[in-house]
C-alpha cells in the first residue's frame, strides 16, 4: 500500500452541494494533510458543477451503489466468485424499493478504498462538520476549530489501534418529546436509557475541550470514524439488516454499532474524544420540534431502525459475551405494544402501530440474518487472504 495514503469516505443519495465535502477538504489542507481521494458512494444524480469544484481540491472517486462495474471487476480479479461479490455488494431491495442496507453502502466505500490502495480511510456523514460546538446559551453559540484528520491519525497510528471514532456535539437525533407511555415506547425499542435526556432536555450537546478522555470503546459511529486499512486482517465488513413490511422496505440502523464487537479483542477501537458537530436537522441553531413532519418522520424511522436492528445486535453481543442491559424479549414486546399505540394516538400517526409487528418479524428472521452475516464473514475471510497475497 502507498504509505500515508488517505481518503475521505462518504455516502449520499445525490451529489448536489459542496458541503460538507469542501469544508472537510479545507480543514485537512489548513492542517497540512494531503487527502488523496474523496470516495463518494451515491445512488442518484451528480451535479457536474459541484463535482468540478471538488475535483479542483482532490481526486474524486464516484461509486454508484448497486451498479459499480469497477468494484465488481476488482473483486473478480482478486479471485471472488459472482456469488461472493454479491454477498458484499448485493442490493436485493434496490430495484423494487430503492433501498440499500446501511452496511452494504459502507462496504461500497470500503471496497473502493481497498481497490485504490488507501491506507487510512476516514468516514464522515453529509450532516457532520469538522468543528466542535463549544457553547450554546440563549441562542448564542460558538465552535472550536479542530484538526479532524490529524486527530484521528494521532491515535490510529498507536500500537494495535485499527479504528478511531467519537460521538457528536449538536442536537440529539430525536427532538424533545414526552407523552403518556413514552418510556414504554423507548423500552420497547431498547433505548430507555435516553428517556430523561429526550423528555426534558432541549439544549444541544456542547464541549469546551476535546482529545482529553481517550478510551477504548465498543461503540463505533460511522459519521466520525477512521480505519487503518493495513489492518484488513482484523477489520470486518459492515453489516446491517432490513425488513419488508406492508410492501415497504425499512432499514435497520446500526451498521457502525455492529462493527465494534467484531473489532473488539482483535484490535483496539479508540474513542478519541472528538465530538464533531452534527447538524442532524439541517437548520441549526433552530430548536428542533417533533411536530414538524420531517422531524416526526425521522423519529419514526429511527424507532423502526432500532426495532429491526436489535435482534441481531443482542445476538452479536451475546456471541462476544458483551455485557448489556437486562433483556426480556416478551416484556419489551408488551411495552412496545403500549408505547406504539400511545405514540400513534399522540402524533395521530398510525405508522407507529407497525412497530410491534416489525419487532416480531425481526426476531422471526433473525436466523436468516445470522446466516447472511456468517456467509459474509466467510467471504470476507477469503477477501483478506487474497489481498494479503497481493
Amino acid at each position: 500500500m502507498k504509505k500515508e495514503s488517505k481518503a475521505f469516505g462518504i455516502i449520499t443519495r445525490n451529489l448536489f452541494d459542496l458541503e460538507p465535502y469542501y469544508t472537510f477538504l479545507k480543514n485537512a489542507a489548513e492542517n497540512g494533510h494531503i487527502v488523496d481521494h474523496l470516495i463518494i458512494a451515491y445512488e442518484g444524480e451528480i451535479n457536474q458543477s459541484v463535482l468540478a469544484k471538488l475535483q479542483a481540491k482532490c481526486q474524486i472517486t464516484l461509486i454508484k451503489r448497486g451498479d459499480s462495474p469497477i468494484l465488481n471487476s476488482f473483486l473478480f480479479e482478486l479471485g471472488l466468485t459472482k456469488e461472493e461479490v454479491y454477498s458484499i455488494l448485493g442490493t436485493p431491495f434496490n430495484k423494487k424499493y430503492k433501498m440499500i442496507a446501511y452496511g452494504t453502502s459502507r462496504n461500497y466505500v470500503l471496497i473502493a478504498a481497498l481497490m485504490l490502495g488507501i491506507n487510512y480511510l476516514m468516514f464522515f456523514d453529509t450532516d457532520v462538520y469538522p468543528k466542535i460546538l463549544s457553547q450554546f446559551h440563549n441562542g448564542k453559540f460558538d465552535f472550536i476549530n479542530i484538526d479532524f484528520v490529524g486527530s484521528h491519525l494521532k491515535y490510529l497510528k498507536e500500537k494495535d489501534v485499527c479504528l478511531t471514532t467519537s460521538d457528536y456535539t449538536g442536537y440529539y437525533i430525536i427532538p424533545q418529546i414526552n407523552f403518556p407511555n413514552f418510556k414504554k415506547l423507548l423500552y420497547g425499542v431498547q433505548k430507555e436509557g435516553m428517556f430523561d435526556a429526550v423528555s426534558t432536555n432541549n439544549i444541544p450537546v456542547s464541549k469546551k475541550n476535546h482529545s482529553q478522555n481517550i478510551v477504548e470503546t465498543l461503540k463505533a459511529l460511522g459519521g466520525n470514524m477512521a480505519l487503518d486499512l493495513s489492518r484488513i486482517d482484523i477489520l470486518p465488513p459492515f453489516f446491517s439488516t432490513a425488513l419488508v413490511l406492508d410492501d415497504e422496505c425499512f432499514l435497520g440502523r446500526g451498521e457502525d454499532t455492529l462493527f465494534g464487537p467484531e473489532v473488539h479483542g482483535a484490535g483496539r477501537c479508540m474513542n478519541i474524544d472528538l465530538f464533531v458537530f452534527h447538524n442532524c436537522f439541517g437548520d441549526f441553531p433552530k430548536k428542533p420540534v417533533i411536530t414538524i413532519q420531517k422531524n416526526l418522520d425521522r423519529f419514526f424511522y429511527a424507532c423502526m431502525g432500532w426495532v429491526i436492528r436489535n435482534p441481531f445486535l443482542n445476538w452479536i453481543r451475546e456471541k462476544y459475551s458483551i455485557t448489556f442491559e437486562d433483556f426480556d424479549k416478551e416484556k419489551r414486546y408488551e411495552a412496545l405494544l403500549i408505547g406504539s399505540k400511545a405514540a400513534a394516538e399522540y402524533f395521530n400517526d398510525n405508522r407507529f402501530l407497525k412497530l410491534p409487528r416489525a419487532y416480531k418479524s425481526s426476531y422471526e428472521k433473525l436466523g436468516d440474518d445470522i446466516k447472511h452475516y456468517e456467509e459474509l464473514m466467510l467471504v470476507w475471510k477469503k477477501l483478506r487472504q487474497l489481498i494479503n497475497k497481493e
